[in-house]
């Protein structure tokens, strides 16, 4: 029975899917999830990563705090920060930040991606969904752990 894989195939299919469907999303304005993602890094909000980083920061910092994304990906970080530049959307200064035009163009993709995460989210409830992110991050505390004192 379908559902009876085991955690990893999951893992693995939902990113791949994730990953192509956002890649669609993005592409009809020239973009890739990498572009996305260093923008969403650089935008004022709610914290992203578990040291509560986000907002302006240098080339070597987006690298680092998207490091599990590039791996594999036909964007690389030089790629995304240089397109981004180019079309204006972050300073072309380290630490890089949004510009205002960068500002109005993360709003717009926002709203896109939001409406492609409420697809991907469709029939699973607010709390199952915390629920399954708050059991994935204990996974990989305990991953990171294991891996940090493995002989």
């Amino acid at each position: 029975m379908e559902q009876r894989r085991p955690l990893g195939y999951w893992l693995k299919l939902l990113d791949q899917l994730i990953e192509d469907n956002l890649n669609r999303v993005l592409e009809a304005d020239g973009l890739h999830r990498r572009h996305w993602q260093a923008m969403n890094l650089l935008a004022p909000g709610p914290d992203f990563d578990r040291a509560g980083r986000r907002g302006p920061a240098t080339k070597e910092a987006i690298a680092q705090r998207l490091r599990p994304f590039w791996s594999g990906s036909s964007v690389d970080v030089d790629e995304a920060v240089e397109e981004l530049k180019r079309r204006g959307w972050i300073t072309e200064q380290e630490p890089h930040a949004l510009t205002p035009a960068g500002k109005t163009a993360h709003a717009a993709l926002a709203q896109k991606i939001q409406r492609a995460g409420r697809q991907i989210r469709a029939g699973v409830t607010a709390e199952r969904y915390a629920d399954a992110i708050e059991v994935l991050r204990q996974m990989t505390l305990n991953a990171e752990k294991m891996h940090q004192t493995a002989p």
